[in-house]
């Protein structure tokens, strides 16, 4: 004995603005999560940036594995400002602007660093580097790594300009992943 269940034309119409709108729904969640994701691209591409600390050049500011957000949209900095500066062959550095262009570096006579009349703390010139005294060009940065034994910076390749430097440190999450 079949049942057959018969459906009067409003049930049959209830039931098909029923799907029709969980159709909608998920159009409109996927059109969300797309227009979501698009978003955070276009932040995190142009924006915002993420880098992670790779080395003791910095220390004690920041630590071997620690993760910084930097700001792109920057073009002029300032001194004490932690940037991240891309160097030959997508070699990138974190470092702390020193001095900005226009000004004079040199070294005292028993060989430490001297900027703008201030004797750097733990500076000498490295081997190899840029002669003193030095005169930052215009439009470019002397950068230098708070850990100044180990750093490798301005003092080995001279100043860097705007477009060397890829954007200023706004964050570092004191968490080594």
């Amino acid at each position: 004995m079949d049942k057959e269940i018969k459906q009067g034309p409003e049930e049959i119409l209830e039931e098909k603005l029923i799907k029709v709108q969980q159709r909608q729904e998920w159009k409109r969640f996927f059109i969300e999560c797309l227009v979501l994701m698009s978003a955070v691209y276009v932040i995190f591409h142009f924006i915002i940036g993420i880098a992670f600390v790779s080395g003791h050049s910095m220390e004690p500011t920041l630590k071997d594995g620690e993760m910084v957000l930097f700001y792109r949209l920057d073009k002029e900095y300032q001194k004490n400002d932690i940037v991240i500066v891309k160097r030959e062959e997508d070699v990138h550095y974190i470092k702390r602007v020193a001095v900005c262009g226009g000004e004079t570096v040199s070294l005292n006579e028993t060989g430490e660093l001297v900027i703008q009349g201030n004797v750097q703390q733990g500076t000498l010139p490295t081997e190899g580097g840029i002669a003193f005294p030095y005169e930052v060009p215009e439009s470019t940065y002397f950068v230098l790594g708070d850990n100044r034994i180990v750093s490798k910076d301005s003092r080995m390749f001279g100043a860097v300009s705007q477009d060397e430097i890829e954007g200023r440190v706004f964050l570092h999450l004191g968490m080594v992943w």
